[in-house]
């Protein structure tokens, strides 16, 4: 059984570092075989195409994301201003990943345009992660630190609109070193216009 998780472990790694290389399109089931020394039977054995490699590729980088915001402690009492501030501290693995990764991103998501599966798991982030925020953005509003005269879902969404500012940013601009703390600054600006009077 080791044998078997090891190659999937191996043709995933391999899939990762050669679409990053030379993009999604240029690479045949073939070349990730080889590069990951584990035959064409292996391969058919965990993943039915390089489709479902990818999207398991993808799906994979997506529940890393979401497992780290729900590692984010919320209670009635937290100050939500405080954990959206220091959200960007846990993903740095993210931002450090976004400039090679970003072909590949660029890739799932042209594909998902023309995919109803794929769309559908490209949108799961984006979604959860409004749902969140709006969680957070209610907590927020409940105990006075968030202002309550403008709904959770636009504050939620403006909230992920900047993020995801922030990470396609960091694509383009890889001299700046610290996404993470820039994107706090950021939000904290934000925040100062959102915030309640707690």
């Amino acid at each position: 059984m080791q044998n078997k998780l090891s190659s999937r472990d191996k043709l995933l790694e391999s899939a990762a570092t050669l679409f990053l290389e030379k993009g999604y399109d240029a690479i045949s089931v073939n070349d990730i075989c080889k590069h990951a020394g584990v035959s064409k039977g292996s391969f058919y054995h965990y993943f039915e195409t390089k489709q479902v490699l990818f999207m398991t590729l993808m799906e994979n980088w997506s529940n890393t994301v979401m497992q780290s915001i729900l590692s984010q402690p919320l209670s009635a009492n937290s100050d939500l201003k405080e954990v959206l501030v220091e959200m960007p501290y846990h993903f740095d693995s993210v931002f450090s990943a976004v400039p090679k990764g970003f072909p590949i991103l660029v890739d799932f998501w042209r594909q998902a345009m023309g995919d109803p599966e794929i769309w559908k798991l490209a949108v799961e982030p984006y979604r959860y992660f409004t749902g969140f925020f709006m969680r957070i953005i209610e907590i927020g509003q409940l105990n006075g630190s968030i202002r309550k005269d403008v709904g959770s879902e636009v504050l939620a969404r403006l909230l992920v609109a900047v993020a995801m500012g922030y990470l396609l940013e960091s694509a383009y601009d890889q001299d700046k070193a610290d996404w993470s703390a820039i994107t706090s600054e950021g939000l904290k600006l934000l925040l100062e216009g959102i915030g309640g009077s707690k």
